[in-house]
């Protein structure tokens, strides 16, 4: 039996009866080849115990046994849901996540694409906010497989990744429960279309004509916010009687802030948030929200990654679309008001 330290490409390359080139592409998953030879080209690699080197054994022959999860900001209270249904759903092909936090920023996202090799992982689950325009082409010339947790923006056609995307329901929800509540001057208080561009437009889509003092744009998505913006709505000579957080922790700023300076809600002013997020029911008023489906879609979208990974990487892509649920609370509750 030959040395394993002097096992050649070309020695698996005559055993499983193929070209060196095959091998390679088995080895780096890349190019054309069937999946089933792949998957017996791997085998015959372990059975000779072939290694280019060790970085490569690692990375290349999917042996990391790890994934990424690239989320916009950890602080969100929607990610821990997000990130332990990630992880749960990874469990069950024997795999471990590495967490990033790109922050949102344009070129923390366009790194953790283009830099995806230096985590030694086998593929990136990523949930973009702010998709400049590259990323698209950098997905789609990433070495590695891409699975995209997409909410409130416009993708382009074609990408090279299996997509979960919430339809664009969810701003739609709100704006049509404000309307049946009676309320008919209702506010906006989140980023601008460029931003999370579904919500803004559904909110623009709703009215006849849009009022710019109801509309308060910040790129923050806080509590901060909701407060910054409940202020600049109290300033107005004539308030609003709803308003349409573009996320629950804008709601709760919102919220807290109306509490603290004697506005009441729903009865002076009605508050609805997106995420559904855990702090939705921890405050008084409990605040009502649009669930984006968070756990499910999180671990759908690590399903298709991981089946991509372990089962065929040469399938078609796919686009899944789920539709958000409202629910409603006390921050929106139809009353009479005085």
């Amino acid at each position: 039996m030959k040395d394993k330290r002097k096992i050649t490409i070309g020695d698996v390359a005559k055993k499983a009866q193929v070209g060196i080139a095959t091998v390679s592409r088995a080895i780096n998953n890349s190019g054309e080849i069937n999946p089933e030879t792949r998957v017996r080209i791997l085998k015959i690699i372990e059975e000779m115990g072939f290694s280019p080197n060790t970085a490569a054994q690692s990375l290349k022959i999917r042996q990391t046994k790890q994934i990424a999860l690239a989320v916009p900001d950890i602080r969100n209270a929607i990610i821990p849901d997000i990130a332990w249904s990630v992880e749960q759903t990874a469990k069950q092909y024997d795999y471990r996540v590495i967490q990033i936090n790109t922050s949102g920023n344009p070129r923390a996202e366009l790194d953790t694409i283009r830099d995806i090799n230096r985590l030694h992982v086998d593929g990136v689950l990523i949930m973009p906010l702010a998709y400049p325009k590259t990323l698209s082409a950098l997905i789609n010339n990433c070495p590695l497989p891409v699975s995209i947790l997409n909410y409130g923006k416009r993708l382009h056609d074609g990408m090279k990744a299996d997509i979960v995307r919430l339809s664009r329901m969810e701003g739609k929800l709100v704006m049509d429960h404000l309307h049946g509540i009676g309320r008919t001057r209702i506010a906006y208080a989140g980023p601008s279309k460029k931003l999370i561009e579904d919500r803004y437009i559904a909110y623009e889509e709703s009215l006849t004509a849009a009022d710019e003092a109801l509309v308060f744009l910040d790129e923050e998505l806080s509590t901060q916010m909701g407060e910054r913006a409940a202020d600049s709505f109290l300033g107005l000579e004539n308030r609003p009687d709803a308003i349409y957080a573009a996320n629950d922790m804008v709601a709760i700023g919102l919220i807290n802030r109306f509490k603290k300076l004697g506005i009441r809600v729903p009865e002076d002013i009605a508050v609805v948030g997106i995420d559904n997020n855990p702090m939705t029911t921890l405050i008084e008023p409990q605040v009502s929200s649009v669930s984006i489906m968070g756990a499910e879609a999180a671990s759908l979208a690590t399903e298709l990654l991981l089946k991509r990974i372990v089962e065929n990487p040469q399938r078609e892509y796919e686009t899944v679309q789920l539709e958000p649920r409202l629910i409603v609370r006390q921050s929106s509750l139809s009353v009479v008001r005085v």
